[in-house]
C-alpha cells in the first residue's frame, strides 16, 4: 500500500510551479494553511450567520473579499469541528434521514468523509464535488424537467434558489459557481490543482453546506436519475489482456521516472496505481487520474501550438483550455490543431472511443458529473484509459521501449475506431448485409412459379461518374454482396476530430447529417428483417401444410410476390448507404447541389424504410402497401436523379 509519508516526500521535492493564473491563485490561496482556531473559540454555525461574511453589490459577489471574511472565523471553525471527528463520530451524527433523507447514494458521503481522516483531500475533493452535482440536479426535478449539464448552471439556476433560498444558493455560487469564483469543481476536475497545493478548508465548507440541505428541504420527496450503466462496454476490451500494464511496479517506474508530469502530480497518479492494482478500485483510480491526464494532454497541446498562455487556469474573461478544445482538430482562429497530428490517428481513435465519441464510453464526462456509479467502473476500460497515459510517458518521456511498451505502442498506433458515428455507421450496414444474407429464397416460400421481377431502375452511374476516379466506378456501378463488402472494408477515411465545431464550411455540406440519416436506416431496415423473419415462420409452414385461411393464404402470395422486390430495394440501400461512407471525402469536396442530391435520396428511402417496420409488423401485414410504396420511392428517386 501507498503510505502517507511516501506522498509527502514528493511534497517536499516539488518545483514551485503552478498552474492556477494569479487571479485565481490569490482566491484559492487566500486563506490561511494552517488553522490555529480553538475549541474555546467555537460559536453556534448557520447558514445566515455564514451569508452575513459574504461581500455582495450590484456587481454580484466579490468571491476575493468574502473569502477573506469566511477565512476569519466560519471557515477554520469548519474545519476544526470535522478534525476533531472521527470517522465513527461523523456516521453516529450525520447519518439519519434529518440530515441526509435527500442523498441519494448516501454512502458516498462517508466514504468522503474518510478521505479526509486518511489525508486524500484531493480524492475526497473530486469525489465530493460529483457527488454534490448529482444531487443538487436531482433537487431541480422538483421544478423542472431536464438537469442542466455543468454544476455551474444548477447552482445558478432560478430554481435551486427557490427550492434552497438565496442564503444558500450564494453560498453555494463563491464555492462551485462560475470560473470568477472559488470553481472548485472545475480546477481541480481540470487538472489544474496539484497534491496539496489548496487548503481543504474549501472542501470542508462544501461539505458543511450538502449537510445543511435536508433540513431546508422539509421532508420533500427527491426525484432519482438512474446512473448511466456502462454495462454495454463489459465485453468490449479497448486493449488485449496482454497488452495491459502488467503490474504496479511497472507502473509506478513510469510516473516516477517521467520528466513529462510534474512532482506536484507524481502522488496522485500514484495514489491511482494503488487504487487500481492494490484495491481493485477502478473507478477511484480513474478518478484521480483523468484530470492528471487531462492536464499532459494540455502540456503537449499549448507546446505543439506554441501558445504558452493557455497552460494556466481560466480567467473570467479567457478561454479554459480542457479536453473539448485540446482534443479539436483546429483552434478558434482556424489553424489546424498540430496536437492531433502529433498524437496519431490510433491515439485519437482510442481517445475518441474513451472520452470524447457520444456513443463511445465518455469516461471523463460521467465520473466528473456525477452521471455513473464509479464502483461499476469495469476494469477493461480502465486498462484502456492508462494504456493511454503510459503511451504519453514512453513517447515524450524518450523512455527506452521494453516489450511492454513496445506491444503497448505497436496496438494504439494501429487502433481501429469503433465509437465514432462513421464507424458506427460502417458496422451498421455491415449487420445488414450479414442479415439479408440470411434472408431465404423465394423459391422456398412457395411451390409456385416465381414471377419474375423487373430490374431496379435507380441508376446513379451519372451521378458517382462526376467525383469518384474511373478505377473505382465499378464499384458503384454494380450493386452487389461484394461490391458493398469492398466499400465498407477499404480503410480510406480519417475519422480523427471528423466533426470539428470549430471548422467552418462554405459549401453548407452537413456530414453530420447524412451520417444520422444512415444509421436511422439501417435500425429500421433491422426492423424490417425481424418483422419478414416472423411472419415467414408463422405463416409459411401454415402456408404449405394448408392451414391458412383463405384470406391468410392470398396475403401470403402477396408477400411472396412483392417478396424479391423488397429483397432487391434492401440491397440498393446497403449499396447507397456503403457508397456515401465509401466517399465522403470526394462528397465533401462536391458543390452544395450533389450533396443535397444525396441527402434527398436517402431521405426518400428513409421514409420508405420507416413505413415498411410498420406495414410488414405481424399484426399489419399489409403487402399491397409496401409495393405501392416500393413504386412510389423509386419513383420519386427517379426525379431527384434527373434534376442533375
Amino acid at each position: 500500500m501507498i503510505k502517507v509519508c511516501f506522498f509527502m516526500r514528493f511534497i517536499i521535492d516539488m518545483a514551485n510551479s503552478t498552474y492556477l493564473s494569479p487571479s485565481v491563485r490569490e482566491l484559492l490561496l487566500s486563506v490561511s494553511s494552517v488553522t490555529n482556531y480553538k475549541e474555546n473559540d467555537q460559536d453556534q454555525l448557520s447558514i445566515d450567520k455564514i451569508r452575513q461574511c459574504l461581500s455582495v453589490g450590484e456587481m454580484g459577489i466579490d468571491y476575493l473579499e468574502s473569502v477573506r471574511r469566511l477565512d476569519m472565523k466560519i471557515l477554520p471553525q469548519i474545519e476544526y469541528m470535522f478534525n476533531q471527528m472521527t470517522i465513527e463520530q461523523f456516521k453516529s451524527y450525520y447519518d439519519n434521514d434529518y440530515y441526509c433523507r435527500w442523498l441519494k447514494n448516501r454512502k458516498d458521503l462517508f466514504r468522503i468523509f474518510n478521505f479526509f481522516k486518511t489525508n486524500e483531500i484531493h480524492l475526497a475533493t473530486l469525489l465530493l464535488t460529483c457527488f454534490t452535482e448529482r444531487n443538487l440536479g436531482n433537487l431541480l426535478l422538483l421544478q423542472i424537467n431536464i438537469v442542466p449539464n455543468l454544476l455551474r448552471q444548477i447552482v445558478e439556476s432560478s430554481s435551486l434558489c427557490t427550492i434552497l433560498g438565496s442564503d444558500l444558493t450564494l453560498l453555494l455560487q463563491l464555492l462551485i459557481g462560475s470560473p470568477k469564483s472559488i470553481n472548485l469543481r472545475n480546477v481541480y476536475w481540470h487538472g489544474f490543482v496539484q497534491y496539496n497545493e489548496v487548503s481543504p478548508k474549501f472542501t470542508y465548507f462544501l461539505l458543511y453546506l450538502i449537510l445543511q440541505i435536508e433540513p431546508i428541504l422539509n421532508g420533500k420527496v427527491i426525484p432519482e436519475r438512474q446512473f448511466i450503466s456502462f454495462d454495454r462496454f463489459i465485453n468490449h476490451n479497448f486493449l488485449p489482456t496482454d497488452i495491459c500494464c502488467p503490474n504496479a511496479d511497472t507502473a509506478i517506474k513510469l510516473i516516477q521516472n517521467s520528466h513529462l508530469i510534474d512532482n506536484g502530480y507524481k502522488p496522485l497518479l500514484i495514489s491511482s496505481i494503488d487504487y487500481f492494482f492494490h484495491r481493485n478500485e477502478y473507478g477511484l483510480s480513474m478518478i484521480l487520474l483523468l484530470p492528471v491526464f487531462e492536464h499532459l494532454l494540455r502540456k503537449l497541446f499549448v507546446n505543439a501550438n506554441n501558445c504558452p498562455e493557455r497552460l494556466l487556469t481560466a480567467e473570467a474573461t479567457t478561454l479554459y483550455t480542457t479536453l473539448d478544445e485540446i482534443l479539436t482538430c483546429c483552434l478558434p482562429d482556424g489553424s489546424p490543431n498540430r496536437l492531433c497530428d502529433k498524437l496519431g490517428r490510433g491515439y485519437m481513435s482510442l481517445l475518441g472511443d474513451l472520452i470524447t465519441f457520444p456513443d463511445g464510453v465518455c469516461l471523463r464526462s460521467k465520473l466528473s458529473h456525477g452521471e455513473t456509479d464509479y464502483e461499476c467502473l469495469p476494469r477493461s476500460i480502465s486498462d484502456a484509459q492508462l494504456g493511454l497515459l503510459f503511451i504519453l510517458l514512453y513517447r515524450y518521456d524518450k523512455n527506452k521501449l521494453d516489450k511492454y511498451g513496445q506491444s503497448l505502442l505497436d496496438y494504439i498506433n494501429n487502433y481501429k475506431v469503433y465509437y465514432h458515428p462513421i464507424a458506427i455507421a460502417r458496422n451498421q450496414i455491415c449487420q445488414c448485409v450479414i442479415e439479408f444474407k440470411q434472408m431465404p429464397e423465394r423459391s422456398t416460400l412457395t411451390e409456385e412459379v416465381e414471377i419474375e421481377t423487373t430490374d431496379f431502375t435507380i441508376q446513379l452511374t451519372n451521378f458517382w461518374l462526376l467525383f469518384i476516379s474511373p478505377d473505382k466506378l465499378f464499384l458503384f456501378n454494380n450493386i452487389s454482396l461484394q461490391t458493398i463488402d469492398i466499400l465498407l472494408n477499404e480503410d480510406n477515411i480519417n475519422l480523427i476530430n471528423r466533426y470539428c465545431t470549430c471548422k467552418l464550411t462554405t459549401t453548407g455540406y452537413n456530414e453530420q447529417s447524412l451520417i444520422i440519416i444512415i444509421r436511422q436506416i439501417c435500425t429500421h431496415m433491422h426492423q424490417i428483417f425481424v418483422n419478414i423473419d416472423i411472419f415467414i415462420k408463422t405463416r409459411g409452414q401454415a402456408y404449405h401444410s394448408k392451414q391458412l385461411r383463405s384470406n391468410q393464404r392470398s396475403n401470403f402470395e402477396r408477400f411472396t410476390n412483392i417478396y424479391n422486390n423488397v429483397r432487391q430495394t434492401i440491397l440498393f440501400i446497403c449499396h447507397l448507404n456503403a457508397s456515401i461512407i465509401f466517399s465522403l471525402d470526394n462528397i465533401r469536396c462536391i458543390d452544395l447541389k450533389y450533396s443535397s442530391l444525396l441527402m434527398k435520396l436517402l431521405r426518400i428511402w428513409l421514409t420508405f424504410v420507416e413505413n415498411t417496420v410498420t406495414l410488414s409488423h405481424i399484426t399489419r401485414n399489409r403487402w399491397d402497401e409496401i409495393a405501392a410504396l416500393y413504386s412510389t420511392s423509386i419513383e420519386k428517386s427517379t426525379k431527384v436523379i434527373l434534376k442533375l
